[in-house]
């Protein structure tokens, strides 16, 4: 799994505390992670949904300025949804967890692509997320696989939930100086749970960004 460290309130510069448990260490039985925004407020009864297929469901598109090393595979196994809305937010959703990866195998917290997918508490999270594998002289390799999403449309349609699983059981640390691979065993903490608020940008075309994450380890709702 990928390297999880202690992140300090002062390094989110007033944001909401973030804890990130080290991959092998003896972190409690509940670790999470949680940067919280306000969630935008509902003008009418929210929709929730498992996504539902298209009559022709389409392989998910993910930005190729998130092209990442032959050694790194990210998978995104879902449907597309038969709601636009939740469509495009589902596939920004997707390219915002790939920029962090993408963010990591560069060394660079300040990634333009990562910049352009997340704002706000979104993006705290993902800069101090990839600043900690840099500080421990880390990348990742192996596959990065996310599945299981649950959405819900508020702010009629301006915002879409995204919840979602992780299972980082075949994604390892490796060490960027000598490319030493950590392969970790079986372990809960490699089921990881994410809770993702997706903002539609005014634009004349669908724009979506990532605007807050909640992030909980050992999640065994997403154990498969």
């Amino acid at each position: 799994m990928r390297a999880r460290t202690a992140v300090t309130t002062a390094a989110l510069a007033a944001t909401a505390a973030l804890t990130l448990t080290a991959c092998g260490g003896g972190g409690g039985s509940d670790d999470s992670a949680t940067i919280a925004t306000p969630t935008p407020t509902a003008t009418a009864a929210p929709a929730t949904t498992a996504p539902t297929p298209t009559s022709a469901s389409a392989p998910l598109k993910i930005d190729p300025a998130l092209a990442l090393p032959a050694d790194l595979k990210v998978t995104f196994t879902w449907p597309t949804p038969a709601d636009a809305t939740q469509a495009a937010a589902l596939s920004a959703a997707a390219d915002y967890l790939q920029a962090i990866d993408h963010a990591v195998t560069e060394q660079n917290r300040n990634d333009p692509p990562l910049r352009a997918y997340a704002a706000d508490d979104a993006l705290a999270y993902a800069q101090n997320f990839v600043q900690e594998n840099v500080k421990e002289k880390l990348t990742v390799t192996g596959t990065d696989a996310y599945y299981q999403p649950v959405l819900t449309t508020v702010s009629g349609g301006g915002s879409v939930d995204v919840k979602l699983c992780e299972n980082q059981s075949k994604l390892y640390s490796k060490e960027v100086a000598t490319g030493k691979v950590h392969v970790t065993g079986a372990d809960d903490r490699n089921y990881v749970s994410y809770d993702i608020v997706m903002v539609k940008l005014p634009a004349a075309h669908a724009i979506w960004q990532a605007h807050a994450v909640t992030v909980k380890e050992q999640s065994l709702a997403c154990k498969q």
